[in-house]
């Protein structure tokens, strides 16, 4: 009887919290998920290589930030909150341009790398190895592209970009929100230098250069997500199709390239849109103001 009783009150503490400090209580759980979920991969690391394993545990962590976001979303909103965020998941009427940027723009990104790349080098990278992938390859091309946009795409995007980044905009201008957006998201990729290709063979002399990509990458995602009024499905459908883009294996240079030019993309953004709102004909998108669960005031 008295656990029956201690529970709701727990429930409700924690639904307190939640609705008190949502970005905090965010950031915990995708940390704590996702690298519970690495951890194996990380472990095998070390030992024997079971790249299949360290695979799949990859895709399964990416999804942290998806649960979180959600767990966080009906504690502190409930059923209204929830359905609130799907509607930002499946805003797909945003203008045919960007629904272009999303699925064209990174195949046009590599084959810009490919050109600069060969006046650079004197050499074409491995074209027919766009779309490919090194560590998925035991999945076939078309269930890699599909995971890769459900995990990478959607399994961040709504948390990152549809819960996270609203929040932090409220009160600061859309580049600050990206620039404190981007440490989180850095920091979340720790566990993966230890076994993801790309990152595992990255030496600590191209991090800095990494972590810039992720600062003005956080700035272009951010740019995209106001100026589409929220929509969490063309950033997602974006990351997604990019990094199947950037890590196919054609060469370290051309994802060096790829890299290179998503950063110049970035900075124009920035000059292009401006940092209050990081959107030209729209304001920057705001935590949104809805009603806790069981009560009919707007927070």
């Amino acid at each position: 009887m008295g656990t029956e009783v201690e529970f709701p009150k727990a429930l409700r503490s924690v639904s307190l919290a939640a609705r008190r400090h949502p970005l905090m209580l965010f950031f915990a759980l995708v940390i704590a998920f996702s690298w519970v979920v690495w951890a194996p991969a990380v472990l095998l690391s070390r030992g024997s290589s079971a790249p299949q394993t360290s695979a799949f545990c990859h895709l399964a962590g990416s999804l942290g930030p998806m649960v979180s976001a959600f767990v966080v979303t009906t504690l502190a909103g409930g059923s209204t909150a929830i359905r609130e965020l799907l509607g930002r998941v499946f805003r797909w009427k945003i203008g045919v341009k960007w629904w272009l940027v999303a699925v064209v723009g990174p195949a046009i990104l590599f084959l810009a790398a490919a050109v600069i790349s060969r006046l650079l080098f004197g050499e074409w990278p491995e074209l027919a190895e766009f779309g490919r992938s090194e560590e998925f390859s035991f999945l076939g091309l078309i269930p890699y592209w599909i995971a890769n946009i459900l995990f990478y795409g959607f399994g961040e995007e709504v948390g990152w970009r549809g819960f996270a980044l609203p929040r932090l905009q409220t009160g600061r201008s859309a580049l600050a929100a990206a620039l404190i957006l981007s440490l989180f998201w850095a920091a979340w990729h720790v566990p993966l230098f230890s076994f993801a290709m790309g990152l595992k063979s990255m030496g600590l002399t191209a991090v800095p250069g990494w972590f810039f990509f992720i600062v003005t990458g956080s700035v272009l995602l951010a740019w995209i997500y106001n100026s589409t009024g929220g929509s969490v499905l063309i950033v997602s459908v974006f990351h997604g199709t990019l990094d199947i883009a950037i890590n196919s294996p054609s060469g370290p240079e051309l994802a060096n390239v790829m890299g290179a030019l998503v950063t110049i993309w970035g900075l124009a953004a920035l000059v292009w849109a401006g940092p209050k709102n990081l959107a030209r004909r729209r304001r920057k998108q705001q935590a949104p103001h809805l009603p806790a669960p069981g009560d009919a005031r707007v927070l």
